[in-house]
């Protein structure tokens, strides 16, 4: 992924996003970086591939993924190479399949519900549906489509609480964040709430359960996304502050208030990634050490950016934060 031209979740998810994301949608927080469109833009295809934020959505599924992994390795004691086997390797690849048409169908109504904005941002102005180049209509249908078919999927071919965890995310994303960034700064944590949820639904399709490990997850997902999408914010606040959307950092010109929000949840991020092994038990130490020294590493970005509030500061912290989960998703895995 090329981190400044690529994206990561429009809240998240995010587009942190975020998403997205998700899921299942990227994490709000996960959002692009840059106005750059996807391969192809302007072909049917490559308009196709736009409206479902293909690169975006591909972290999401990192997340269900790492959530499969664990809810798999910590319910049944199955071990990575289980994951290849015959009944785990399928029931793997629908619920990523169906999360990631989730995903996009999610993007789609998102795009659909904000073309107008983003019309007016230099960041997203080239979008199929803000440039006018794909019918707004049809993108509407298909996003119905796409999500009623990717949940009667999931229900079906994974279980119904993965389903029904699949189900809120998109519902959140859509019916509630979506709206609310046109009037609130608080959608922030709207739109994180349904980026963090992706490693919920790997998990629950693994175990057709909700676990309190998964609440663990949840919490580091949910709490990563507030600096990486700030970060985002503070870089194209003008942008945001043109489409009318009322952000943290369009409302705060200074960036006192972003730079303490900033800092503060990337602190926060540090007990909360360090749950797994501390509360739950279920990552050995290679883990714990990790995640304290990622999280730690990240927090210092964090702190950069608060001291000088530089567009350049807030890129290398996404830069960082886009590394950072992954990485530490993975770890858990291996750890666990």
């Amino acid at each position: 992924m090329s981190v400044n031209k690529a994206a990561l979740a429009d809240h998240p998810a995010a587009e942190t996003q975020t998403a997205s994301a998700g899921v299942v949608p990227a994490p709000p927080g996960a959002v692009e970086i840059s106005s750059s469109a996807a391969p192809g833009a302007g072909s049917l295809a490559g308009d196709l591939l736009e409206l479902s934020k293909m690169r975006v959505n591909l972290l999401a599924l990192v997340t269900v993924f790492a959530g499969f992994a664990l809810g798999l390795r910590t319910s049944t004691g199955g071990s990575l190479a289980s994951l290849l086997s015959s009944q785990n390797g399928w029931l793997l690849l629908h619920v990523l399949v169906g999360s990631f048409v989730l995903a996009a169908a999610a993007s789609m109504l998102n795009q659909y519900m904000e073309r107008a904005p983003d019309a007016l941002m230099e960041r997203t102005a080239a979008r199929p549906l803000a440039a006018g180049r794909f019918p707004a209509a049809l993108a509407r249908t298909l996003g119905i489509l796409l999500s009623l078919l990717s949940l009667a999927y999931l229900f079906v071919l994974v279980n119904p609480v993965c389903a029904a965890v699949s189900a809120v995310t998109a519902g959140v994303y859509v019916f509630f964040y979506t709206p609310l960034k046109r009037i609130t700064s608080f959608s922030l944590l709207v739109g994180a709430f349904a980026g963090a949820l992706p490693p919920v639904i790997g998990l629950t399709a693994a175990t057709g359960e909700l676990l309190p490990a998964g609440w663990s997850i949840f919490t580091i997902q949910f709490i990563w996304q507030i600096p990486h999408f700030l970060a985002i914010a503070w870089i194209y606040r003008e942008d945001y502050a043109r489409a009318g959307f009322p952000m943290l950092t369009v409302v705060d010109r200074e960036g006192k208030a972003t730079a303490l929000q900033v800092v503060g949840w990337s602190l926060a991020l540090v007990p909360a990634s360090l749950m797994p092994a501390a509360v739950f038990g279920f990552a050995a130490g290679f883990y714990f050490w990790m995640a304290l020294g990622t999280s730690s590493l990240f927090l210092a970005f964090a702190v950069s950016f608060a001291i000088k509030r530089t567009s350049e500061r807030a890129r290398r912290l996404v830069i960082a934060s886009v590394i950072y989960l992954p990485a530490l998703f993975i770890a858990l895995v291996l750890g666990a």
